[in-house]
């Protein structure tokens, strides 16, 4: 450490030694790291990390930033000062990366950054609209909202791709912003395997519509590859469940039919099967095949076993009318409507009228009592014989058949 404040220190015969002072700032850091001094590691890191970035050792000072980060997810800091340094350390790293022209790591460290806000949260509680901006705007850095078929479902802020001064009926701008996205869209292995796991996180919190453009994002960019297979086919059903999760049964049976088929390598898969038996379960409303579709030991237990568990587990939150619940509630407990009768089915003759029954406050007199009383019964008669029960005709007629 002392070495280092030396080596920037100005002389008469000398001058700053940024490089040497990076290379003791780290030297520290490691010695800082075997007496387990979490935070004066992180301090040094953090200094050399600086040092470097000004000497253009890109490499060096994202690597620094990084470790730097995840010394103060778990330092004994409060956990919103955690939260902003987690942020601020990894978003410094994603800016080194991308210095050096390095687009997926660059992405991962901006994915990092922005689940740095919610570090700590409870894994089922929503997310704050700051946050979900950060976390969208993080998943444009792997594919462009010009190339995302699902750009339309981003809840929060706009695309950095869009000129608020364009002309919206521009065809050159929009073919401009569309080579430009062509350019920065990161299809390094494994990439999508990051944005689907944004996705399952973002399922997991409830949040469907920012899941689905995470998701298709993830699309696009084995789209791009040219080659993957298996994965794009996994890819194609998570979006379909999705999208039936969220209610539009419309939109499902679109993209399957105008996207989904036209990749020749989906029609004999697993997972396309499984997608058009839902969509047509939701789609008919038969809840049968539905049930069968998505059932454990079905035809389709394959195709369900490959599915992420927070997609799995959408499945069987899927219904054939509205969305899927926002929380979990009793489903053991099930109401069950009782069965009509026959009484209750057939309309009656005439509608009979309650009796008012009269204040108890007021006592009655015998004579009020038997007036009332008599009119009781008489109502009562009216009443069964318009039903037909009280028919004293019918009654004679059948005391003068003879059964002899």
């Amino acid at each position: 450490r002392l070495k280092a404040k030396q080596a920037m220190t100005r002389g008469i015969f000398s001058k700053p030694d940024p490089i040497s002072a990076a290379n003791f700032y780290k030297r520290a850091a490691d010695a800082y790291k075997a007496c387990g001094e979490n935070r004066l590691e992180r301090l040094h890191r953090i200094a050399s990390g600086d040092l470097q970035m000004g000497q253009d050792a890109y490499a060096t000072a994202a690597a620094e930033y990084t470790r730097a980060a995840e010394l103060a997810e778990i330092s004994d800091e409060t956990l919103p000062r955690k939260r902003q340094e987690c942020h601020k350390l990894h978003s410094d790293a994603a800016t080194a990366w991308a210095n050096m022209g390095e687009k997926g790591r660059s992405a991962e460290s901006t994915v990092k950054a922005a689940f740095g806000l919610i570090m700590g949260q409870d894994l089922t509680a929503a997310i704050d609209k700051k946050a979900l901006a950060r976390i969208e705007e993080s998943i444009e850095t792997f594919v462009p909202d010009p190339l995302n078929r699902k750009r339309n479902y981003r809840r929060n802020g706009i695309s950095a791709y869009d000129d608020p001064n364009a002309d919206p009926n521009d065809q050159s701008a929009q073919r401009n912003a569309l080579e430009l996205a062509k350019q920065n869209i990161v299809t390094d292995s494994y990439a999508h395997e990051t944005l689907f796991q944004i996705g399952a996180e973002l399922i997991r919190r409830r949040h469907y519509e920012s899941a689905l453009y995470a998701l298709g994002a993830g699309t696009a960019s084995l789209e791009a590859e040219g080659f993957a297979t298996v994965s794009l086919s996994r890819a194609y059903v998570s979006e379909t469940v999705l999208t039936l999760a969220m209610g539009d049964t419309v939109a499902a049976s679109q993209d399957f039919q105008r996207v989904h088929l036209q990749r020749t390598s989906y029609l004999s898969s697993r997972e396309c099967a499984l997608g058009e038996d839902l969509i047509r379960a939701c789609d008919a409303m038969d809840l049968d095949a539905l049930d069968e579709a998505r059932s454990k030991t079905g035809p389709h237990r394959a195709a369900l076993a490959n599915l992420e568990p927070a997609l799995r587990g959408l499945v069987m939150e899927i219904r054939v009318s509205g969305r899927a619940k926002k929380e979990k509630k009793n489903v053991d407990v099930v109401s069950k409507k009782p069965a009509k009768t026959a009484s209750a089915i057939a309309p009656p003759a005439a509608a009979p009228t309650k009796p008012v029954l009269s204040s108890p406050k007021a006592e009655l007199s015998s004579d009020d009592l038997l007036k009332e009383t008599a009119a009781s019964f008489e109502e009562m008669d009216d009443i069964m014989n318009q039903m037909g029960l009280g028919d004293d005709e019918e009654e004679d007629d059948d005391d003068d058949i003879d059964l002899t």
